[in-house]
């Protein structure tokens, strides 16, 4: 059994029943945070509409009990009225490869305030949505005022993609945000067993 990162992301109303589902589990580790979905309603697009309110989880577990955990989650959504509600996917830890990825995801951190710009680079070269949520930086470069620490505020912008297009992708946010004064970092990792978080 190979060690997973879990990533579950699914409207804020269902986020009860998505941490009732989890709590069933052994899990050694569990991260939760709010974001924001920024996409537009087609089939793939399942990061949702008009920044809806998301829950993102990150859980640290194996393959066989996240597989145990996408089957419970899709068991407890299996009803008659089809409603995309999120997305699931496996990022692999250690040495193991994978060898062939149809979807990638892009992590992208920048200065609060760019994730639109971020969301439109994304648009223009493929990418159908995203997930934003806020986060802070803790790099060496910061300010004080008044002798308190003022950390810097950050965005983070989750795109999943088809693997064909995420070089392009980062590549195109790299170029722009080279002669803008704005700090960040942008990468992509190989994700596996994607999947929709339906009702049917």
């Amino acid at each position: 059994m190979s060690n997973q990162i879990m990533v579950i992301i699914v409207n804020e109303h269902l986020e009860n029943k998505i941490s009732d589902i989890i709590k069933n589990f052994e899990i050694s580790g569990v991260v939760k945070h709010k974001a924001k979905g920024t996409s537009k309603g087609t089939f793939w697009e399942f990061f949702n509409i008009k920044r809806e309110d998301k829950t993102i989880y990150f859980l640290n577990t194996t393959s066989s009990v996240a597989k145990k955990i996408r089957s419970a989650i899709n068991d407890n959504e299996n009803n008659n009225k089809k409603q995309n509600l999120g997305i699931m996917f496996n990022l692999n830890c250690g040495r193991n490869m994978i060898m062939k990825n149809e979807n990638s995801m892009i992590v992208t951190v920048v200065d609060y305030g760019y994730s639109s710009v971020v969301m439109k680079i994304a648009r223009e070269n493929g990418a159908t949505g995203g997930t934003i949520f806020d986060a802070k930086g803790t790099g060496a470069n910061f300010s004080t005022f008044l002798g308190i620490d003022i950390n810097s505020e950050k965005e983070i912008i989750l795109n999943v993609v088809d693997s064909k297009i995420e070089k392009k992708i980062v590549r195109e946010i790299k170029k722009h945000f080279q002669e803008e004064n704005v700090s960040g970092i942008s990468f992509s990792m190989p994700i596996n067993n994607f999947v929709g978080i339906n009702n049917k």
